[in-house]
């Protein structure tokens, strides 16, 4: 009896073991976030040989590295802030993601990080907030973490903890890590509600700062965090009816009810995976939290947004008083970028510090500046457009779409475009997405709900793909035509004036592809990309651009003015120096020798230094400086004393 009975047991445990092993479990793939400092305090030396920016570049590629050996399946991608505004204009919406995730993007990155210019200021509250909503967007899917690289704290008056708590805290699985540049413990306050911090001041500390990331991620790493299983709805038959003896009495049971509870609707949908044979109950409604008040800020997050005046001044172009040649511009098709949130309508005393019962004080409208306006001719906003595409379907235990593009005649696109798909019954948004690319330029994967979508592609949405189907059981490969992108340049105050005096160097970034000099008369189509252009100004402009699908891009540069030298007597080597942003650094050399021909300059508007020496022979001497400025259109005359 006893043999028996463990002989059954063994019998048992083996079924039970092999049912279990026969259970497909999915994991989250790992992603990780790079958040980088680009603001002006970033040109500051780290070491004599190197600025902080530098160094950060330097550090975001060696725990690059350091994770590859430990998980070389590991996505990452990289968000900077302060980068494309200069400290003057003192934009607190400055933040763009520059690298999309992806595996294997360490050239990519590198190549990125090459490219930028730290210049403005640090909205490190509103970045934060912008990696929530924007760059962790599929939580079921991917295990998120974030390392923020930074030489200061926020400086526009953001709430960093508010945006962790009310934002971040359910969508990052593994901590967060704070590399700091400079070695000043009050900052540690500012990040302790964000994650761990450290300092990393001199070189020496780099390899211990990255042996403390790399082995609190392997840890995570190698224990993979499993996907949620979300109960999927049945209708489940009616049973039949059965009779029951209870002594002499017979009784019928009365037919079940074959209603099943809906879940909620989501605008966020994952493959369900489990199958029930019970119906699924209600979710119960998650209770609203208190609004809290917020202190006074430039920017605030979640419970106080800027008020209706302080967008209306930003949704307007701002005057380019100082040019900065090293400008991360995004290509401006109506207007100056507006905060990335929509702005809902505000009771009285929302955000405000005052008790509920005082009554509230009506906010200061903030000063407006007079607004640059351009012409409509120069304004260009690409109708929306159908696009043709073709579905392949290959049967697969899963359900996915991929999205590919090409012109029509054999060229697939790399390209990775903002994706939305949108029910076609109710036009509400199912899925937000990056339509991103592994290293052999194939589509990555999105698990969707099987159904019927309308596509938009593009920032722009100027592309529309209707009723495309996604099948059950098949990965579903979705091919769409496009057309190409355009740049087209023009003055930023005068765009009816053609620009002969200068051209463009047009050259894509992260692909191989021809370096093109583009006449600054001409108009010239390009594959959509990412591309860097230089104009032969003085000093050199350059701006970067994502070039979307059937989209002109107009491109502005100001109108250049004159510097004429009145000095007689030579005086020898000048030195002309522009500001980056905090501080003027050296651009161009000439010679003074009395010959007022020879003494004029072209040059873009601004503000500017000329340096000489009072007497050449001694160079230890200090540099004579003299401020001024030049004006568009306008010969600007200096003497230097």
């Amino acid at each position: 009896m006893f043999l028996r009975s463990v002989l059954l047991l063994l019998v048992f445990a083996t079924t039970a073991t092999v049912g279990f092993s026969q259970k497909k479990i999915e994991y989250k793939q790992p992603r990780i976030l790079i958040l980088l400092d680009g603001s002006s305090s970033m040109i500051n030396d780290w070491t004599k040989d190197e600025n902080r920016f530098k160094a950060a570049g330097d550090i975001v590629l060696h725990l690059m590295d350091s994770i590859y050996n430990v998980n070389n399946q590991v996505e990452f991608s990289l968000r900077v802030y302060g980068h494309q505004h200069t400290v003057k204009e003192d934009n607190c919406y400055d933040t763009r993601r520059e690298v999309s995730f992806s595996k294997n993007n360490y050239t990519q990155m590198s190549l990125r990080l090459a490219s930028l210019q730290p210049l403005g200021v640090s909205p490190i509250a509103y970045s934060l907030k912008e990696a929530a909503e924007n760059d962790f967007v599929s939580e079921n899917d991917y295990a998120y973490s974030l390392v923020l690289i930074t030489d200061g704290g926020e400086s526009c008056g953001g709430n960093i903890c508010d945006v962790v708590k009310s934002l971040l805290e359910k969508k990052i699985q593994f901590k967060p890590y704070i590399v700091s540049l400079v070695d000043y413990a009050p900052l540690k306050d500012q990040y302790n509600c964000l994650g761990n911090y450290l300092t990393v001041s001199k070189p020496g500390e780099i390899a211990s700062a990255l042996h403390t990331i790399t082995e609190a991620y392997r840890k995570v790493l190698a224990i993979p965090i499993a996907k949620p299983q979300l109960l999927k709805t049945t209708n489940i038959p009616a049973p039949s009816a059965q009779k029951i003896r209870v002594g002499p009495v017979k009784a019928v049971l009365p037919e079940q009810s074959t209603t099943v509870a809906k879940q909620p609707e989501t605008t966020v949908l994952t493959k369900p995976v489990v199958t029930s044979k019970e119906p699924v109950k209600d979710a119960p409604k998650p209770q609203p939290e208190a609004t809290k008040p917020v202190k006074e800020s430039r920017i605030q997050v979640e419970t106080a947004f800027p008020t209706k005046d302080k967008i209306a001044t930003l949704n307007r172009i701002q005057p380019h008083e100082i040019n900065f040649p090293r400008f991360w511009a995004i290509a401006r098709l109506k207007q100056k970028p507006v905060p990335a949130f929509a702005l809902p309508e505000q009771e009285e005393g929302v955000g405000s510090l005052s008790k509920p019962d005082a009554e509230p004080k009506p906010a200061p409208k903030p000063a407006v500046k007079k607004p640059v306006v351009i012409k409509p001719a120069t304004i260009i906003k690409p109708p929306q457009k159908e696009a043709t595409f073709t579905t392949q379907l290959e049967p697969s235990p899963e359900t996915t779409l991929e999205v590919y593009f090409t012109n029509g005649k054999g060229k697939f696109y790399t390209t990775t475009p903002p994706m939305q798909l949108m029910d076609v019954k109710t036009g509400r948004e199912v899925k937000k997405f990056y339509r991103t690319t592994d290293a052999s330029g194939n589509p990555d994967p999105q698990n969707v709900l099987p159904g019927k979508y309308t596509m938009v592609i593009g920032k722009s949405g100027n592309y529309v793909a209707s009723n495309v189907t996604v099948k059950a059981g098949n990965h579903n490969k979705v091919t769409v035509i496009v057309t190409k992108g355009s740049l087209h340049f023009y003055y930023r105050n005068n765009p009816k004036r053609p620009i002969t005096e200068f051209v463009g160097v047009v050259k894509r970034n992260f692909e191989a592809a021809p370096t093109v000099v583009q006449k600054g008369t001409e108009e010239l189509e390009y594959e959509p990309g990412n591309y860097h252009i230089e104009f032969n100004t003085l000093p050199v402009e350059k701006r970067n651009v994502d070039l979307d699908f059937g989209v002109m891009v107009a491109i502005d540069i100001a109108e250049p003015g004159y510097v004429q030298f009145t000095n007689t007597d030579p005086i020898g080597k000048l030195y002309l120096w522009y500001p980056l942003g905090d501080q003027f650094v050296r651009f161009y050399g000439m010679d003074l020798n009395g010959n007022s021909e020879a003494q004029k300059l072209r040059l873009q508007p601004g503000i500017y230094e000329a340096h000489w020496k009072k007497n050449p022979k001694l160079p230890l001497e200090p540099d004579q400086v003299q401020r001024f400025r030049v004006k568009s259109n306008e010969t600007t005359e200096v003497e230097l004393k």
